[in-house]
């Protein structure tokens, strides 16, 4: 009898070690809000979030990210942890907005990111401090989630002249053939990458300033 309690109390013994040895189960994110205000006050408690909960859980799946953005960007995952880090980690209040395509205001990166997100749904872009954060940002299924800004996945697949040319077209028409030549990335048209690329050196969108100065009389 008295070797049979030493079996169980060893096994008991056992198992409480296993279970202490366990990973804790990580708290749930805070309940989070949809707007601007809601943005603000998801990004304001960003550090508090449990960190096994990486970027506060807004990591999208693929799967998510294919629901949100248009067609021509499914299947594509840009979000680069290392660049979202160097704003997320930074001190100052968070602020937030509205992102539009023609708006001279925000980073010329999430204006070339805009079209991944169909017309009529603009996401919300943020600042913490004076940084802007490299994602664009949806509410969606009751949490924010943050799709990497597109710059450095389609800058990466295009030739250097391409690249420097698509990298400074902020503005006009260089701005606007940008879609179309992200377009044609995502979805391996070389002939049509080929040609936006021809247009967007040839118009001197490489160049700072980007258009051709006025004619002197």
């Amino acid at each position: 009898m008295y070797d049979l309690v030493r079996v169980i109390a060893a096994l008991a013994f056992s198992a409480g070690a296993a279970c202490s040895d366990r990973e804790p189960t990580p708290r749930p994110p805070p309940p989070q809000r949809p707007g601007v205000e809601g943005l603000v006050e998801f990004l304001d408690g960003r550090l508090a979030v449990d960190p096994a909960h990486r970027f506060a859980g807004c990591v999208p799946s693929q799967a998510q990210i294919d629901e949100l953005v248009t067609p021509a960007y499914r299947g594509a995952n840009p979000l680069q942890v290392n660049r979202l880090a160097m704003a997320w980690y930074q001190s100052g209040p968070a602020t937030a907005r509205l992102l539009y395509a023609d708006d001279p205001t925000a980073s010329d990166f999430l204006r070339r990111s805009r079209p991944a997100l169909p017309v009529g749904q603009p996401p919300l872009v943020a600042k913490i401090g004076t940084t802007w954060v490299p994602a664009l940002f949806v509410f969606h299924g009751g949490r924010w989630l943050c799709l990497g800004d597109y710059d450095p996945y389609i800058a990466d697949r295009i030739h250097d002249a391409c690249r420097t040319a698509y990298l400074r077209s902020s503005q006009g028409r260089c701005l606007d053939f940008t879609a179309p030549l992200a377009e044609a990335v995502l979805t391996d048209d070389r002939a049509q990458r080929e040609r936006l690329c021809a247009l967007l050196v040839e118009h001197g969108c490489g160049s700072v300033p980007a258009e051709a100065p006025d004619s002197t009389p």
